[in-house]
C-alpha cells in the first residue's frame, strides 16, 4: 500500500478520499507520507514554522478507527492540511510569523481549526506567514520568522505573501489543502505565484475567531489547494455563523448545482488587454484564457470598474485598523524585533493617521459598495475576470525595491497600460475593500523563466459557488493544475 503513496503527492481531495474509503492506504499512512514530505522539504523552502506529528497521528488514527467503523465524517476525513501559523491552535505556538511571538502559545483552537478537526481533517502543520501578516507593509521576503519561503518552482524566486507558506506547501505537495488568509492579496498572490488555485471568501463568510487580528473590517480566511473542486468541501466545513465572531454571517453555501463543464448563460467582465503593461508575462497568455472560457460556453464583456479610488479607500483603512491591532506591540520595545525595518516604521505611520482620514476611507467605502451593487447588474454581469499578478514573483533575496527591471515589452499592436494602473483595472483593491469574494487558479506558464502565471474571478458577495464552477469548468478543459514542480532540485 505504501509504494503506491508517492504517486499521490499531487493527487485531488476526491482521489485521496477515495483510496481512503477503498482501503488502498489507511489515514495514518496517508499522515506518515506527507508528514514524511514537509520534513524533507519543508525546511529547504522555509515554509513550516511547526511540524505536529504527535496531533497528527492522534488525528489520523481516530479517522482510520471511525472510517473502519462506518463513521464517515464527509470529504476531508482523514485528510492532512496545513494552517497558516495565524490560526490559533491549542497548546501549539502560533507565532503569526513574527520574532516578537515566537514562543507565543494559545490555550483554544481557533474556530477554523475546531470545525476541520470536526470534519475529520488531520492537522500536520503550521505554515510559514509574512509577520505580522505585512500589516505594517514589508520591503523583503525575508520579512518572516523563517525566512524566505521559497517557490517550489524556481528557489530563487519568492512564493507572494503573505500566505508564504500555505502557497509553497501546497505547490509542492507537502499538504492536500491549507487555509490562509487574505487582507489584501494574500491568498491571490501566492496562489497565483505558486500555480494553485486559492479560494478568498466574502467578508464574514468564514469566522476569523482565534485568528491573528489585522484589519476587523477586511480580514477573510480561506483555503488553498490544487484543485478548484477540492474549494468546495474545504469551504463547506469552516463557513458559517459563529458566536466567538460577531462578523461571521448565517449564510448558506452549497457546493456548484450546474455541470462544470460548460458555462453558457454566465457573463464575465473582463479587463482588456491593454490593463496589463507591455513588460507583463501574462500578455501572452491572456487572450488564450479568454478563448477558452468563451469555448466553454462563457460570454465575455470588456469593462472597466467605476472610477474609484479603491486602492488609497483600503490602505488607508488597512493601515488605521492594524495599526490599532498592534497598538500594544508598538508601544513596546519588543517592535524593534521585526525582521523588516519597513513594517517598523509602517505600523508607527499608521497611529499618525488622522480620525478624519478613517473616516472619509469608510466613505468612499460606502460609495464603492453602491457603485458595485449597482455595476453588474447594469452590464449583466456575473463576474470580473483579471491578472492574478501582472509579474513574475521576486527574486527571494534582493529587497522589492532593487530587483532587476521586467524583461523587455514584447513587440504588440495593441497599446500598453501606464506603469501605474488606475484603480479601475485593480480587481485586488476593490474586492478586499468591499469584500467580494475571488478565485485564483493557473493559465500556463511564462516562456522565459517556466514560472506559473494565473487569472483572479471575482463575483457579487455570497456568490463563491459560481466563482468554483467557473474555475472547476477551465481546468477540466486545461492541463496547468495538473502540473506540479520538479523538487528533485530543492
Amino acid at each position: 500500500m505504501k509504494s503506491l503513496l508517492p504517486s499521490l503527492a499531487f493527487a485531488s481531495l476526491a482521489r485521496l478520499g477515495a483510496g481512503l474509503r477503498r482501503r488502498e492506504f489507511t489515514a495514518v499512512e496517508l499522515t506518515e507520507f506527507y508528514l514524511a514530505r514537509l520534513q524533507r522539504y519543508g525546511p529547504r523552502l522555509n515554509a513550516v514554522v511547526t511540524l505536529m506529528p504527535e496531533l497528527a497521528m492522534e488525528q489520523a488514527r481516530r479517522a482510520d478507527r471511525e472510517l473502519a467503523a462506518g463513521h464517515d465524517r464527509g470529504p476531508l476525513h482523514g485528510i492532512p492540511w496545513g494552517a497558516k501559523d495565524l490560526l490559533d491552535t491549542a497548546g501549539i505556538r502560533t507565532t503569526w510569523g513574527a520574532p516578537p511571538f515566537a514562543d507565543r502559545v494559545p490555550p483554544s483552537n481557533a474556530t477554523v481549526v475546531a470545525r476541520l478537526e470536526a470534519a475529520g481533517a488531520v492537522l500536520v502543520a503550521k505554515l510559514a506567514m509574512i509577520e505580522l501578516a505585512g500589516g505594517g507593509n514589508y520591503n523583503v521576503a525575508s520579512a518572516s520568522l523563517t525566512g524566505p519561503t521559497l517557490n517550489p518552482w524556481n528557489p530563487k524566486r519568492w512564493t507572494g505573501g503573505s500566505s508564504s507558506g500555505p502557497g509553497a506547501a501546497v505547490a509542492a505537495g507537502l499538504v492536500v489543502f491549507a487555509i490562509g488568509s487574505e487582507t489584501w492579496g494574500s491568498i491571490v498572490n501566492p496562489s497565483t505565484w505558486c500555480g494553485i488555485t486559492g479560494l478568498r471568501p466574502t467578508y464574514g463568510r468564514v469566522s476569523r475567531a482565534g485568528a491573528m487580528a489585522l484589519s476587523w473590517s477586511m480580514d477573510k480566511l480561506g483555503p488553498m489547494a490544487r484543485y478548484a473542486a477540492d474549494l468546495g468541501p474545504i469551504l463547506a466545513a469552516i463557513a458559517g455563523p459563529d458566536e466567538r465572531d460577531a462578523t461571521a454571517l448565517d449564510a448558506d453555501f452549497s457546493l456548484p448545482a450546474a455541470s462544470p463543464h460548460r458555462l453558457e448563460g454566465i457573463r464575465i467582465g473582463y479587463f482588456p488587454l491593454a490593463s496589463l503593461p507591455a513588460a507583463s508575462p501574462l500578455r501572452p497568455l491572456y487572450p488564450a484564457a479568454l478563448r477558452q472560457l468563451r469555448r466553454l460556453g462563457a460570454t465575455l464583456i470588456p469593462v472597466r470598474l467605476p472610477d474609484l479610488p479603491y486602492g488609497a479607500a483600503a490602505t488607508t483603512i488597512l493601515s488605521a485598523e492594524g495599526s490599532a491591532a498592534f497598538a500594544n506591540l508598538i508601544s513596546s520595545p519588543e517592535l524593534q524585533k521585526l525582521a523588516d525595518p519597513t513594517q517598523i516604521a509602517g505600523l508607527y505611520a499608521g497611529t499618525r493617521l488622522r480620525a478624519v482620514d478613517y473616516l472619509r476611507a469608510a466613505q468612499l467605502r460606502r460609495r464603492a459598495q453602491q457603485a458595485m451593487e449597482e455595476f453588474f447588474p447594469r452590464h449583466h454581469l456575473d463576474i470580473l475576470l483579471h491578472a492574478g499578478s501582472r509579474w513574475l514573483p521576486p527574486l527571494a533575496d534582493l529587497p522589492f525595491d532593487q530587483q532587476p527591471p521586467a524583461q523587455p515589452a514584447p513587440k504588440t499592436k495593441t497599446p500598453s497600460a501606464p506603469a501605474n494602473l488606475p484603480d479601475f483595472y485593480d480587481l485586488s483593491g476593490a474586492g478586499n475593500l468591499l469584500g467580494l469574494p475571488a478565485i485564483a487558479f493557473n493559465i500556463g506558464f511564462d516562456a522565459r523563466h517556466k514560472l506559473p502565471m494565473g487569472l483572479e474571478l471575482a463575483a457579487p458577495p455570497l456568490q463563491e459557488a459560481l466563482l468554483l464552477r467557473v474555475a472547476m469548468a477551465y481546468q477540466r478543459a486545461t492541463p496547468w493544475h495538473r502540473q506540479h514542480p520538479d523538487l528533485s532540485a530543492i
